[in-house]
């Protein structure tokens, strides 16, 4: 595995077979992340991705964007992700 490449490929918008997956994966392109990689690895398991996607719109405007880094880096800290 060349360095830097992630272990599991991510689903790039337009691939997935849910409709409203690929309309999620796009919104992850042009929103404040402005990077579909990370949505489109947990885009294999579309249920999860809801679910994320629940949780963030739910509490954004609640969470400001220094926590929200804070909440990432303990998640990529929790699981031994490189963040």
């Amino acid at each position: 595995m060349p360095e830097g490449a992630p272990r599991i490929r991510p689903v790039a918008p337009g691939e997935a077979t849910d409709r409203d997956i690929n309309m999620i994966l796009h919104q992850t392109e042009a929103g404040w992340w402005q990077d579909s990689r990370m949505w489109g690895v947990i885009a294999h398991v579309p249920e999860a991705l809801r679910g994320w996607m629940h949780l963030i719109m739910g509490t954004g405007p609640i969470v400001g964007p220094v926590t929200w880094e804070l909440m990432a880096l303990r998640g990529a800290f929790v699981t031994g992700c490189h963040y």
